[in-house]
């Protein structure tokens, strides 16, 4: 992250910087001072920005311009102030406007005109009414091209350095808050964003912060994908999505670049005639009435963003992260462990797979099944409850307080949206056992229980972790309902369409990538803020 002043010569850059540079406590540079400091590396001669472009010229003058922005954007953490005309440059623009705010100072031209004659006088040979005609005319593009990319515009005007950059703090904190917010990324350094809408044109997902030289193919991606499509089974939606995964950038000869994945699912039977007749209608249970009431605007097409579509985008990119621990010798296992009533008794890994519910239990899993079968015989529709296992995590990774692995987790898993809540390890059952019973006991040999879900303090025990996710009923039914219209009238709704009756074991992939992006970028953060504690303490209890 960059904190980047740009803004016309004499506009207070500097002296703004310089202030706000202090007050936040962090390193600035200029990117005229890294331009003459590489001129004299090159040439032996200390010349000024103005010197240098009359010797060099343009053409030749941007392109060492260019070097010194991209060593400025080098810089993390830092705070960059431009040029005067930096900015203009299309490759300065797009080097310095990634990961970064861009504050744009400005005030009238008249004290511009002001602080110039204060600081130097233009040599420009013409007349002084030509030149004042030009620079109006360059100010005015200047503010048009930098107020278009600005975050902040912070008018310099008359206010001192000092007030100026306490109200800059002020709109650096609102700004970096909205940025926080922006909800279709997740991860602090492996990140994941998704976009598209269930009945749009695709979906997809950019995963960035991977390093180079990662083996990755299209088929580690479809395995999971192909166990969350719909039409794959008689319990699911008949919607027949392929769910072909391609990658459009990040992999080349089947090893990651370091650079962002992009990866797309085309939709290629969407079908929203269905949806046309109850488009001014709020379906029940959907975030159709709260996507109105924040954006008085929203998809009615099975709800965009808000669909369960949605999610193939998040295993996409899970995926990858799922096949690096893999390697790392953690192992994910989500499987349904209630039905409505119908509750598994064992836990047989091998048989998630056999069977249409993704339960454990063989026996309880074909009383699931005809529990979800009579559900869509009464136009109905059916929850459960999902246990996710994950294996051979270390001992130690996790950090205390706000970044607790299990609050990290749960926030996650609560992200996908048909879970109503989480629990870790004992969960709520925990609330009426003794504390004697609900420590888990250690041994020189390990831990004798796993009331806690392999967790203590947000950081894993290297036991297993045990998480459960309740699953709601797929809101859209066939049985009539009533509701109201976007103009606030009461009146009965009944969704007709391709829908789950149980979307329980669809979820069960999507919990697994979830929680594998939430691990891998915990480790990665470990490996950052403690390199080499999770090999040197890789005790699996």
């Amino acid at each position: 992250m960059k904190i980047v002043i740009i803004g016309a010569k004499a506009s207070g850059k500097s002296s703004l910087g310089r202030e706000l540079a202090r007050l936040l406590q962090i390193k600035y540079c200029e990117t005229d001072s890294l331009l003459e400091d590489m001129y004299y590396k090159d040439t032996g001669r200390s010349q000024s920005c103005k010197e240098i472009f009359d010797i060099l010229g343009k053409e030749d003058f941007r392109k060492l311009e260019e070097k010194a922005v991209q060593a400025a954007a080098d810089l993390d953490w830092q705070l960059i102030i431009t040029g005067g005309s930096t900015f203009i440059s299309p490759a300065n623009r797009k080097i310095l406007r990634k990961d970064s705010v861009l504050i744009y100072c400005c005030c009238t031209t008249e004290v511009l005109l002001e602080r110039l004659a204060e600081t130097t006088t233009p040599e420009t040979g013409l007349s002084k009414t030509v030149f004042l005609e030009w620079y109006k005319k360059d100010i005015a593009q200047k503010n048009e091209l930098y107020s278009t990319f600005a975050d902040i515009i912070i008018n310099t005007g008359k206010k001192n350095p000092a007030d100026l950059a306490r109200q800059t703090e002020q709109l650096l904190s609102e700004e970096l808050a909205v940025r926080c917010t922006a909800a279709n990324t997740y991860g602090k350094i492996i990140r994941l964003t998704t976009f598209g809408e269930s009945h749009g044109p695709a979906l997809g997902a950019v995963l960035d912060g991977l390093p180079a030289g990662i083996n990755i193919r299209e088929n580690d991606i479809q395995t999971e994908l192909d166990r969350r499509r719909p039409g794959q089974s008689s319990i699911t939606s008949p919607r027949r999505e392929k769910d072909k995964i391609h990658i459009l950038s990040g992999v080349f000869n089947g090893k990651t670049t370091g650079t962002p994945i992009a990866l797309i699912i085309y939709n290629k039977d969407s079908d929203s005639a269905k949806y046309e007749p109850i488009k001014d209608l709020f379906r029940p249970g959907h975030a159709d009435f709260t996507f109105w009431q924040k954006f008085f605007n929203r998809d009615y097409r099975g709800g965009g963003r808000s669909s369960g579509r949605e999610t193939a985008a998040r295993v996409a990119g899970g995926a990858i992260a799922k096949k690096i621990l893999r390697q790392r010798g953690v192992s994910f296992y989500a499987h349904t462990i209630a039905i409505e009533n119908i509750t598994a008794g064992k836990i047989d890994y091998e048989q998630i797979e056999k069977n249409e519910i993704r339960c454990a239990d063989a026996d309880a899993a074909a009383e699931m099944i005809k529990a979800v079968a009579q559900a869509r015989a009464e136009k109905d529709s059916v929850g459960g409850i999902v246990q996710l296992e994950i294996h051979g995590l270390p001992a130690g990774l996790g950090d205390p307080v706000f970044a607790k692995l299990d609050a990290r987790l749960t926030q996650a898993i609560m992200t996908i949206g048909a879970v109503k809540a989480v629990e870790i390890g004992q969960g709520f059952a925990i609330s009426k056992m003794r504390g004697s019973k609900a420590n888990d006991n250690i041994r020189k040999e390990g831990f004798l229980s796993n009331n806690a879900g392999g967790l203590l303090g947000g950081i894993t025990t290297g036991q297993p972790l045990i998480m459960r996710a309740a699953v709601k009923p797929t809101p859209s039914v066939a049985r009539q309902q009533q509701t109201i219209d976007r103009y606030n009238r009461n009146s009965m709704i009944s969704v007709a369409g391709r829908h789950d009756p149980c979307i329980v074991p669809r979820i069960i992939p999507v919990m697994e990538t979830m929680a594998a992006l939430v691990v891998l970028d915990a480790w990665e953060i470990q490996k950052k803020l403690h390199p080499g504690s999770l090999a040197e303490n890789n005790n699996k209890v």
